[in-house]
């Protein structure tokens, strides 16, 4: 029988991956030339997984950050797995494929991660090894494993450059993050040129100093050389950086070009192929295939029978509550928590501001909900979003709740996208005008459906004297543009309550927008009709002049308002919006009824979220602000922008 051959099977991966480049007309050749024997190698020698369970809670991950080498993934998960098949590969950034133009999350295909946008799959990376180190701290005992996978990530010159990579690099080597093993496509070109020839060195010494084991392979073309830095990067005790010196689009005739990027010219195709000896398209040794399979398979023969033992043994030290936590975890079962039953409302600071409602909350969806972990970009003083005791996480106390991320909102998104996609809720707060830091890590969130909540504070111009750069304008509409993420912007505590037992049901990415400012509880606000977006809190006695809208602590503004117009006899309807996007997925009739047709509404928010104009017919109906704060105190502020009572009593009696 014919011995395995590993080199012709990395061209036929090179091959197949061309393959899907050319049927469909688009993609990156490049990356597929010069990575694929390191993704190779990874898959076939090093990589922990089974091959019944794609799911397997303690595989070995696998996230390319390099996005746009997904044909290179989709082909060495075809040939190592055998999860994608060649009619998928055929479907290469066809629409509804399981083969997109960059990867999307879909674990039973052994995608991890939805990943494309450079520096992004990186960071989400560094929380995957964050979370994992978690679950081994928590769960493992002298005796018994339960886990102890590795996080492998790819990733090429661009995803190093972007500062979200240097963020996340900064606090894995901080946490020393021994399981984190990170392979750089070192091939010196980008987009539009070459870099500087020292370019890998200055990215050795600055990994070394935040932390980093750096281990070079000189030719990144050779396995053998790729086998024993991975075998050593497995022995290191820092997270380690791998710099694969490789040629970028390796046996094209622009090779080390920037040409071959993201092109792929027939005339070169045709001699790329002549020289890897390509037998047709789609075209796959059968033979050797199978033996790698084969080899694939007895390298993992067992690993997921042995950690069953072991489960099935430390289960049987756990009391019933206990199994059952746990199994909730690996099952990544639903939360069910109604906090309403579970808060003592009598001990709730009601004339508190509402991030400290938010403390108290926090703390008690902690002690019911083990999997509840999070941090703040160095604002936990400010944002109050610490779990006291949830003990901090760090190297000597890899069980602490608390993730101190440091001034690092950027990292802190995609982080937290790594931490939910190992089935924990997870949270990250900052103040609300640095919401855009996070943006790109909240689009992959909605893009993959986790469940972050992030928490912001500081919520208006409000905040007063820190001035422009810290009040928020267009950040609320920024947010509530964002498709699948749910955007809550409670007034009181009830509200509060409200959100949070629909962010813990509905297992989606979150937003909550909360008030550094005291705020007042009303009679008639509601813990269960936040679930209708917006709903009717204080009506009119004989009949309906206005509708006043308004959300958060403009609701308090509200009230106030609706007292004084009724000194000039104008009677007005408050309609509390915590939610706008689930307000108009609700039915016709109900919008009908909190917002009848015929009766004039004017919407109160100090934002400009053009999102306002689908609840009012006209701008004037607007009271809002559509320009950039300054410093001074409250009252200057107001005063300054026309929104004291008196001034805005004014607009709406001008446009009643």
């Amino acid at each position: 029988m014919a011995k395995y051959n590993e080199k012709r099977m990395v061209d036929e991966i090179r091959l197949l991956a061309l393959d899907m480049i050319d049927n469909a007309k688009s993609g990156h050749p490049g990356i597929v030339l010069s990575a694929a024997p390191m993704i190779y190698t990874l898959f076939a020698n090093h990589m922990v997984y089974d091959l019944k369970n794609p799911n397997w809670c303690n595989r070995d991950r696998f996230v390319l950050s390099a996005g746009h080498g997904s044909a290179l993934l989709y082909a060495t998960i075809y040939a190592t797995t055998g999860d994608f098949s060649i009619e998928d590969l055929k479907k290469f950034r066809r629409i509804n494929s399981s083969t997109p133009g960059h990867p999307e999350l879909n674990v039973s295909k052994r995608i991890e991660a939805t990943t494309g946008a450079l520096g992004q799959g990186f960071a989400t990376s560094v929380g995957m090894a964050i979370a994992e180190k978690y679950l081994e701290s928590k769960y493992n005992t002298k005796k018994l494993t339960l886990f102890n996978y590795n996080i492998y990530c790819l990733c090429g010159d661009g995803d190093l450059m972007e500062g979200i990579s240097y963020e996340a690099a900064a606090l894995a080597g901080e946490y020393k993050l021994d399981n984190l093993i990170v392979l750089y496509d070192a091939n010196k070109v980008t987009l539009d040129g070459s870099l500087d020839k020292k370019y890998n060195d200055r990215i050795a010494d600055m990994y070394v100093a935040l932390g980093w084991d750096v281990i070079t392979v000189k030719d990144g073309n050779k396995i053998g050389e790729i086998d024993k830095a991975l075998e050593a990067a497995n022995k290191n005790k820092k997270p380690t950086l791998i710099i694969a010196n490789t040629i970028l689009g390796k046996y094209s005739e622009y090779e080390n070009t920037n040409k071959i990027h993201g092109k792929l010219d027939e005339n070169d195709l045709q001699q790329i192929r002549e020289k890897l000896k390509w037998t047709g398209p789609f075209n796959i040794d059968e033979s050797n295939l199978q033996k790698l399979r084969r080899i694939i398979k007895d390298r993992n023969q067992g690993v997921y029978e042995d950690w069953y033992l072991d489960y099935k043994e430390y289960i049987s030290t756990l009391n019933d509550k206990e199994v059952e936590e746990l199994n909730d975890y690996l099952n990544d079962e639903d939360i069910i928590l109604n906090l309403d039953k579970v808060i003592d409302k009598e001990k709730i600071f009601i004339d508190k501001p509402m991030r400290d409602i938010n403390y108290q909350i926090m703390n008690v969806i902690s002690a019911f909900i083990d999997r509840f972990i999070g941090g703040s970009a160095d604002l936990s003083s400010s944002t109050k979003t610490y779990l006291k005791n949830g003990g901090d996480f760090k190297p000597d106390n890899y069980n602490g709740k608390n993730i101190a991320f440091g001034i690092r909102e950027h990292a802190m998104g995609a982080i937290l996208n790594g931490i939910a996609l190992t089935n924990f809720r997870c949270f990250g707060s900052t103040f609300l005008t640095f919401a855009d830091y996070l943006k790109p890590a909240i689009r992959n969130a909605a893009l993959m459906n986790l469940p972050v909540t992030y928490i912001f504070t500081h919520d208006s111009i409000l905040i007063g004297q820190d001035g422009a750069t810290h009040q928020p304008i267009e950040q609320i509409g920024m947010l509530r543009s964002i498709p699948n993420l749910d955007v809550y912007r409670p007034c009181d505590y009830k509200e509060l309550i409200g959100s949070w037992n629909l962010i813990l049901k509905n297992k989606r990415p979150a937003t909550l927008i909360v008030s550094k400012n005291p705020t007042e509880s009303y009679k008639y606000t509601s813990v269960e009709e936040v679930s209708l977006g917006g709903y009717v809190i204080s009506e009119v006695k004989n009949r309906l002049d206005l509708i006043l809208i308004a959300s958060g602590s403009e609701v308090t503004l509200a009230m106030t308002i609706k007292k004084e117009l009724l000194k000039s006899f104008i009677e007005t309807r408050i309609v509390s919006m915590p939610n706008i996007n689930d307000f108009f997925k609700q039915s016709k009739d109900y919008q009908n009824q909190v917002l009848p047709k015929g009766y004039k509404r004017m919407v109160l928010e100090f934002s400009n979220d053009p999102n306002l104009y689908r609840l009012v017919k006209d701008a004037e109906d607007i009271i809002n602000i559509n320009t950039f704060g300054k410093s001074g105190t409250e009252e200057e502020i107001l005063n300054e922008f026309e929104l004291d009572i008196s001034s805005i009593i004014i607009k709406i009696k001008n446009n009643l």
